[in-house]
């Protein structure tokens, strides 16, 4: 008697075949889910960083503002702390790490929704113009509002002001809100100076 040997339909290997298609499309879906996760986490992360750094810098910048005028005559002609609403410029040191010395900051949202800070140089007695480009803090800001609390000149303390009226005497607080593109907030962030600025500035 003849044994036919044992096999396969066509069919069945169809069948196997197509289950094989379906698993290895849920496998290849999952491995491309996992890694846009990890590339959005990636991306959040590195935001998060940028953010957090930012605000230390200015956090360290703001809190060393000097009670200073550079290159003029007196504190009415040469404004120590000119802070408005989108925009603001004091004298403080820079950071060590940064190369260090006496710079003026201008801080201020540029075209292109930018973040920027200007430095220039204070140089025997002298404002020296900007030799870089004005650095950029942080991309994709939607707004940025600058707010002041202080004293005034007849000892009064202030609420929060939008404009600092008293460009010759620095605040005592600055508040910071800005709004970002994404999914990373902007924790709004109010720094002290670390000076007692109930007094009028002095001229460099």
């Amino acid at each position: 008697m003849k044994h036919r040997t044992q096999g396969f339909t066509l069919l069945e290997v169809l069948v196997v075949l197509s289950l094989l298609g379906v698993l290895l499309t849920l496998v290849a879906a999952g491995l491309t889910g996992a890694n846009r996760a990890l590339g959005k986490a990636e991306r959040f992360s590195t935001r998060l960083d940028e953010v957090r750094s930012t605000q230390n810098f200015l956090r360290t910048a703001i809190g060393q503002a000097l009670p200073l005028a550079a290159g003029a005559e007196g504190p009415a002609s040469a404004p120590v702390f000119e802070g408005h609403a989108h925009s603001l410029r004091f004298y403080a040191p820079l950071m060590p790490w940064l190369g260090g010395g006496l710079y003026r900051y201008s801080v201020s949202l540029a075209a292109g929704h930018r973040l920027q800070v200007n430095l220039e140089r204070l140089s025997d007695q002298r404002l020296l113009p900007a030799q870089d480009e004005p650095q950029v803090l942080l991309h994709q800001v939607s707004s940025l509002a600058f707010s002041y609390r202080g004293i005034s000149p007849q000892g009064v303390a202030t609420d929060w002001l939008d404009h600092w009226p008293w460009p010759g005497r620095l605040p005592v607080s600055v508040r910071i809100d800005v709004q970002l593109a994404g999914p990373v907030p902007w924790p709004q962030q109010s720094i002290d100076l670390r000076l007692d600025l109930s007094s009028e500035a002095r001229t460099l």
